[in-house]
């Protein structure tokens, strides 16, 4: 009896067996992957239920965090939005709260992950999906708009990706309108110690500017949530920044014009320019201020669409045109004060005149017969009225690139705005 042909057969079986089981394995590989990639973008995947966790970690007793660096998240649709992303939180929440009235003192903390989406060139109708280091970007994945009526689980972790990632984008926007509105209310408070019959049609154009600024940085969910007001409130921005931008223009000319002048002015002249060229100061600090803010808000309604170089190149041009003209003020200030005899770290002038001539016999006994005091504050005045002591042009910052990370504590929720470490 010939074997061959039964064994031919059976050795086809076997292969086809092998090559099947490859292919399951590779399919059951790929799903792993996908998993893997979720959790690489700080998302874990359930692979069999499809639900999206973000980890969440009680913290060693011992921790001991700056409350400075606590913001607590108080708008109750960022509340809801969280409770409603990550169900985990809510119930650490409620237990750290019912741990307080026990005396026994909880924290936790999650990280939510910062992630952008850009569209691929790869695929069509795709985004690219990517997490970044200090050194650039490290994963990337695609992900791909679909019907709602053709989801899977791989879509619904795309869609989780989407919900993070306007949790995030809430908190952070919280955090940050608030510090700009404050910022705003602190500026206004400077400039009312201004006289106010000192230029009172130019002070009042400021005051409403940063009025207007403010009222756009009045923190709102919808703000960030709507895309239509999103779009209005940045067309609002681009408007006030036009007129801030107009405002610095004029006060930077008028200290150039002055610092022009040759002429040497008497110690009376001088102290009356100095007196006028702070007001001009104050003014253009303010405007750089609300300029500044301006930019920052810019970027935080672009929602990582507006870069942020672009955000603040503006502000960085008329920062430096700023620079600018207090170079020459100083300048200006040098040659006045030389002329004049003045010796700004002895808070002293020589005198001069009738006034020098008088004073001459006696300062061959005593040399402080040469000098009068200056009149008080001149030497600050003059001092801060040098370009060094502008302040440093905002650094951009892409907040949307970092992980948002918050602390449970006492039943409530905190935006931590500066890294900490465990102690």
């Amino acid at each position: 009896m010939n074997f061959l042909p039964i064994v031919l057969i059976i050795l086809a079986v076997v292969a086809l067996i092998v090559v099947a089981l490859f292919f399951n394995k590779r399919k059951g590989n790929i799903n792993d992957e996908d998993i893997s990639d979720a959790a690489s973008f700080g998302i874990l995947g359930n692979a069999h239920s499809g639900d999206i966790i973000i980890p969440i970690t009680q913290l060693p007793a011992t921790t001991a965090i700056n409350e400075i660096c606590l913001f607590e998240i108080k708008d109750q649709s960022v509340i809801a939005r969280i409770s409603a992303t990550i169900p985990n939180a809510a119930q650490a929440a409620a237990k750290t709260a019912t741990n307080k009235a026990l005396k026994s003192v909880e924290l936790f903390k999650l990280d939510i992950p910062s992630t952008a989406l850009t569209k691929s060139k790869e695929a069509k109708n795709a985004f690219r999906a990517f997490s970044r280091n200090k050194k650039g970007i490290t994963k990337q994945a695609n992900l791909v708009k679909v019907d709602p009526s053709q989801m899977t689980k791989a879509t619904a972790v795309t869609d989780a990706v989407a919900n993070v990632m306007n949790v995030g984008s809430l908190i952070v926007g919280q955090y940050y309108m608030t510090e700009i509105n404050n910022k705003l209310e602190s500026i206004g408070k400077t400039l009312d110690k201004v006289s106010e019959f000192q230029d009172r049609q130019f002070k009042s154009e400021i005051m409403s500017l940063l009025a207007r600024v403010s009222e756009v940085s009045q923190f709102s969910a919808e703000i960030l949530e709507n895309n239509e007001i999103r779009t209005l409130k940045l067309n609002v921005l681009e408007d006030l920044k036009g007129i801030a931008t107009k405002l610095i223009g004029q006060v930077n000319i008028e200290i150039e014009d002055i610092a022009k002048k040759g002429s040497i002015l008497s110690y009376q002249d001088y102290q009356k320019a100095v007196d006028n060229l702070g007001l001009l100061i104050q003014y253009q600090t303010a405007l750089l201020s609300a300029l500044d803010e301006i930019s920052k808000l810019t970027y935080l309604l672009g929602k990582s669409g507006i870069s942020s170089d672009m955000s603040f190149s503006m502000y960085n041009r008329y920062y430096e045109q700023s620079i600018k003209a207090r170079y020459m003020l100083g300048k200006w200030h040098d040659k006045q004060v030389a002329a004049l005899k003045i010796e700004l770290d002895k808070n002293r002038k020589m005198k001069s005149g009738v006034e020098g001539l008088f004073a001459a016999i006696p300062a061959l006994i005593d040399d402080k017969w040469k000098y009068k005091a200056l009149k008080d504050g001149l030497a600050n005045k003059i001092n801060s009225q040098d370009s060094t002591n502008l302040k440093t042009a905002s650094e951009p910052k892409a907040i949307y690139e970092d992980d948002v990370q918050i602390i449970i504590k006492d039943g409530k929720y905190f935006y931590l705005h500066e890294e900490q470490g465990d102690e």
